[in-house]
Formats: structure tokens, C-alpha cells, sequence
């Protein structure tokens, strides 16, 4: 029977048959303001805090106390007290200004995931954002170097989450044919109901060794939870 991780969305959880399968390489999408960087942060929050499980996430753009603060804001405290690693590769990046688009981002980048993980297990990792990998890493064949890329993700034996940026007014839910190489993509999407509401839904588009439903849920921020109820109104 396959170990499931637990996303801790309120109905959500039961249309992926009991979360995602342990050891997973996944992908949450989305256009900006879907709260995807919310949503994946919750994941790796709540099961460190239900399940002690350790977490690592490393934030390409976002530094270390914007992010801790904007997750407090949402009811995620006592970030520090709890086994959750937040690695502000911004700070890196600064420290290599004259060199940063010259240097391979990918493999420093799984060069220090491998080191972290050689010192210490981690139960998720999380990768935000691989748009902002792509604008250092500049791939010269990008489906060769992604597929080494997320083969070594695979290795680590964690559930490795990657975040990913989409455009506004593009079809395509990735920009590299990531979606051949993950074994999951949960997908957040804004949608126009009526003339004046707008409403946060999600769905899982697909999800390997997984029994799950397709359909899209309305997904809310409500005491201190993320919960998903049926779509009734269009």
C-alpha cells in the first residue's frame, strides 16, 4: 500500500484518495495571486506541526522574514519552534551579484539540496519558484537538464514540492514539459462567477500511483485552514 503525505486541505485530501504519495516530485501551478507559495507552505507547515515531520524550504525570490511574515498573517505561527528549514537563496544571490548569470544555478542548486540532505533527512522539500530557476539558470536544453534535475529530486527518498509560475493568458501549465517528468500537478486557477465575484479553485490534473478525482474544488482560507468545498455557481 502506497504511504500517502497529507496536504491538510479540508476535503481536499479524500479526491487524492489520502493525500500524495510519500517520495512524490510534484508541482503546484498557477498565475500570480493564486496562492501557491500559501498553499505548499501549509502542506510542509501542518505536517510538521501534526506529524513532526521535517521540512526544508528554499525560496528562490521571497526573503526569509516577508515570507515568515505573510505565513503568520495567514495563522501559521510558531514557525521557529517547529522542525521547518527556510533557506533564502535571495541572500546567495546577492552575495554573487557580478557572477549570477554566468554561474549553473541548477547544479549549485542540487549540489546544496544534497549536502542539507546528506547532514540531515528531510521529510519535503520545497522549491519555490522554478520560474525564478529558469531566469538564472538559463538551460541550454532544458528537457535534458530538467529530466536530470528531477531524477535527482527523486533520489532523495522526500516529497519534493516545485512551484510553478503561469502566465497570464497561457494555456500551458508549465514551460519545459515539467508536466512529463512529475509525478503529481495540482493545479490553482482564478475563475469569474458572475459579474462581480471571484473565486480560488483547485484541482489535482494528474497524480502517479493515485486513485483520484479530476474536478475542480472551491478552495478558501478560513480559521486558520485551508478547506475546499463543491462548485455550485459558474
Amino acid at each position: 500500500m502506497v504511504e500517502k503525505l497529507k496536504t491538510y486541505i479540508d476535503g481536499f485530501d479524500e479526491t487524492l484518495g489520502g493525500g500524495i504519495p510519500k517520495g512524490h516530485v510534484v508541482l503546484v501551478c498557477g498565475t500570480p495571486g493564486t496562492m501557491k507559495t500559501s498553499v505548499t507552505f501549509s502542506i510542509m507547515y501542518e505536517n510538521a506541526k501534526r506529524n513532526k515531520m521535517r521540512g526544508m524550504y528554499l525560496s528562490l525570490e521571497e526573503g526569509y522574514d516577508g515570507l515568515k511574515g505573510a505565513m503568520e498573517d495567514l495563522g501559521m505561527d510558531g514557525v521557529d519552534d517547529l522542525e521547518l528549514y527556510m533557506i533564502d537563496v535571495g541572500k546567495i544571490r546577492l552575495g554573487h551579484q557580478d557572477q549570477e548569470h554566468g554561474r549553473n544555478w541548477l547544479g549549485i542548486l542540487s549540489k546544496y539540496i544534497q549536502k542539507r540532505v546528506e547532514q540531515e533527512r528531510f521529510d519535503i522539500i520545497v522549491v519555490d519558484s522554478l520560474a525564478a530557476l529558469y531566469s538564472l539558470a538559463e538551460l541550454s536544453t532544458p528537457r535534458v537538464d530538467l529530466f536530470h534535475f528531477i531524477r535527482f529530486l527523486k533520489e532523495l527518498d522526500s516529497t519534493v514540492v516545485l512551484i510553478s509560475e503561469i502566465g497570464h493568458g497561457n494555456d500551458s501549465l508549465v514551460a519545459n514539459n515539467e508536466d512529463f517528468l512529475a509525478d503529481g500537478i495540482i493545479y490553482l486557477k482564478l475563475f469569474d462567477v458572475g459579474e462581480t465575484e471571484v473565486q480560488l479553485r483547485i484541482r489535482c490534473v494528474k497524480m502517479r500511483r493515485t486513485k483520484h478525482e479530476h474536478g475542480w474544488l472551491r478552495l478558501l482560507r478560513r480559521n486558520e485552514s485551508f478547506i475546499t468545498t463543491p462548485v455550485l455557481s459558474e
